[in-house]
C-alpha cells in the first residue's frame, strides 16, 4: 500500500507539472493568434494594379493637336490708327511652321493722309507689319518724309515702295542665324518714293545732286524714328533700298545702328 501511495502521490505530482506548464504556454501567446477567425482566414495579398496593354493604341499614337498661339489684340492701337488718318485692314495669319515668327495685332496698310490735306500718301504693296510698327511708320511718313520732301523739291508725296513687310525668314534671308525683324512684322524694306509730278526718288539716285542730298537728308532722319537704318553702302543686301525696323537692341531702346 505504500508504494502505491508514492506512485499516486509521483503522478499527481507530474499532472500538475504538465498542467502548469500548458497555462504557461497558452498566456504566453497573444489571444488574438489564437482565434479562429485568424486560424481559418489568412491574410490575402493586395490586389494587382490593372495592367496596362504592352502596345498603344492607334489612339495613343496620335500626337497632341498643336495649340495655336492667340494673341491679344491691342484695341488701343487700332484706334490711334484711325485717329491719325492711316486706312489699314487688320488681318488673321496663318500659324507659321516657325514658332519664332510671331506678330502682333497684324495690319494691312493702305494709305496715309498727308499733313497738309492735300490727299493720302498711298502704299500699294499693303504691307502687313504689327500695329506698333505701322504706327510709328504712318507718322514718320506724314510728319518727316512728306514735309521734308516737299520743302526740298516743292513737290508732294504720292506713293511710298515698301515690298510686303512681314516675312517669316532670317536675317538678309540667311540659311541660319539670327531670325529677322520682319518675321515679327517690325521692319519694312522703303524702295522708292513716287512723287506727284511722277518722278521716282530712289535710294541710290544717279545724276541729281538735289535728289540725292534729299535722299541722304530722310535716311539720316530715319533714326530718330527707328532703331534699324540700313542702306546702300551698309551692306550687299540693303544696295537698293533702305530698311527701317524698330527691334530693340540690348536692354535700351535708345541705342540706334544708323549705316
Amino acid at each position: 500500500m505504500r508504494g502505491f501511495a508514492l506512485t499516486h502521490r509521483a503522478g499527481v505530482t507530474h499532472m500538475r507539472v504538465w498542467s502548469f506548464l500548458i497555462i504557461a504556454a497558452v498566456m504566453a501567446f497573444p489571444c488574438h493568434v489564437l482565434t479562429a477567425t485568424n486560424i481559418g482566414s489568412p491574410p490575402l495579398p493586395p490586389p494587382r494594379p490593372t495592367e496596362q496593354p504592352l502596345h498603344p493604341t492607334p489612339q495613343d499614337n496620335a500626337p497632341a493637336e498643336q495649340s495655336k498661339p492667340n494673341p491679344a489684340i491691342d484695341q488701343a492701337c487700332l484706334d490711334r490708327l484711325g485717329d491719325a488718318l492711316i486706312t489699314f485692314e487688320a488681318v488673321t495669319l496663318p500659324l507659321p511652321a516657325n514658332p519664332r515668327c510671331a506678330i502682333e495685332t497684324p495690319v494691312r496698310l493702305k494709305t496715309v493722309m498727308s499733313s497738309n490735306g492735300r490727299g493720302p500718301i498711298l502704299l500699294p504693296d499693303r504691307p502687313t507689319v504689327s500695329c506698333h510698327f505701322g504706327e510709328r511708320f504712318g507718322h514718320w511718313l506724314r510728319d518727316l518724309v512728306a514735309p521734308l520732301i516737299f520743302g526740298e523739291l516743292a513737290v508732294e508725296l504720292k506713293s511710298v515702295r515698301t515690298g510686303p513687310g512681314y516675312e517669316c525668314r532670317n536675317r538678309n534671308r540667311a540659311e541660319d542665324g539670327k531670325i529677322s525683324a520682319h518675321a515679327s512684322g517690325l521692319a519694312i524694306d522703303v524702295g522708292s518714293f513716287e512723287l506727284s509730278n511722277g518722278r521716282m526718288l530712289a535710294f541710290a539716285p544717279k545724276g541729281d545732286e538735289h535728289m540725292r542730298a534729299t535722299v541722304d537728308a530722310i535716311r539720316v532722319a530715319a533714326c530718330g524714328w527707328f532703331t534699324t537704318v540700313l542702306g546702300p553702302g551698309s551692306d550687299e543686301a540693303h544696295t537698293d533700298h533702305m530698311h527701317v525696323d524698330i527691334l530693340q537692341h540690348g536692354s535700351s531702346d535708345r541705342f540706334r545702328i544708323c549705316q
